[in-house]
């Protein structure tokens, strides 16, 4: 029997799951306590199993792609579990790139909106830290927890600014779409996996069937997508591969600017195997206007 629930933002879960790095790609699950900007909305999201009845709910409650590029609407607070099982079957391009963006937009804002109230409690703590302010042991207990998540060394507030801070969306939409085929592969279709992250236990995910002879890897799977975000966030903003793409994070902040896709894809060369990955991701903004969703936000809480 098909089950339907929209889940909102009131409704964020406390409970998270903490991982430990594996490689590049690869991000396995974290316990409670982790910072509040690392939660996601519940798995319990709207579960769908055909697209053009998903695209008509959505819809209806006011999501519009159109608006939203423009900047005349907001995105509702509503979160996809698992793309349709039939994202594959649909024909038109455009149609599907546009429930795709429908699918995953809303959890890319949610999780950097969390991430963003951390970011400004971190900056209002050092600042209070730089004035000399002796800190309350909520606020110090609270840095330490996430000097800890963001695995840099406890005090060091400058490097944890470089960490904290939210990722593009028009980034993570490219790398989503170019990973998972726009929501049609069977890693996605299958496991959530929508960023092509990778483990070693043949438990914890899904072999490519290309995986070559001796190699281990398998594409890692997640509970809902809502992980799958949250992983790809995470290990962007920890990994040590991705230092060059929080350094040209920081520099746009410096001058004043928001950070955006095109300038941050730079920062990915270690990402996947193929040479070009960075042209391939600045292709798929380019190519789609991905880049209109760098000023979306989430609609205004209710009440």
């Amino acid at each position: 029997m098909r089950r339907v629930a929209i889940l909102c933002a009131l409704a964020l879960i406390a409970g998270l799951v903490a991982y430990s790095l594996i490689d590049r790609r690869a991000v396995p699950p974290l316990p409670p306590g982790a910072p509040a900007g690392t939660a996601l909305p519940g798995a319990d999201g709207i579960v769908v199993a055909r697209a053009a009845e998903l695209d008509a709910m959505l819809t209806e409650a006011g999501f519009r792609v159109a608006e939203v590029r423009a900047g005349t609407a907001t995105v509702p607070r509503l979160y996809v579990a698992a793309v349709p099982a039939d994202m594959h079957a649909i024909a038109r391009g455009p149609e599907k790139k546009r429930i795709f963006i429908m699918l995953m937009l809303p959890l890319i804002l949610a999780a950097n909106e969390g991430i963003l109230a951390d970011r400004a409690r971190l900056l209002a703590l050092a600042g209070a830290v730089r004035d000399g302010a002796q800190l309350a042991p909520d606020d110090a207990s609270w840095l330490g927890e996430l000097a800890a998540f963001y695995r840099v060394e406890e005090g060091d507030l400058d490097a944890l600014l470089h960490r904290v801070d939210a990722i593009p969306a028009s980034l993570a939409l490219a790398q989503a779409a170019l990973e998972s085929g726009w929501g049609t592969s069977r890693f996605v279709r299958e496991g959530n996996a929508a960023f092509g992250q990778r483990a070693w236990s043949e438990a914890d995910g899904m072999a490519p069937a290309e995986r070559p002879p001796g190699q281990g890897h398998v594409v890692k799977s997640f509970s809902g997508l809502h992980e799958s975000v949250f992983s790809y966030l995470a290990n962007l903003n920890r990994h040590p591969a991705y230092a060059h793409l929080r350094l040209l994070r920081a520099a746009l902040r410096e001058k004043g600017r928001r950070p955006d896709g095109w300038t941050l894809a730079a920062g990915l060369g270690g990402y996947a195997e193929e040479s070009d990955y960075v042209s391939l991701i600045r292709a798929v903004i380019r190519q789609n206007g991905l880049a209109d969703f760098d000023a979306a936000r989430l609609a205004d809480l209710a009440g």
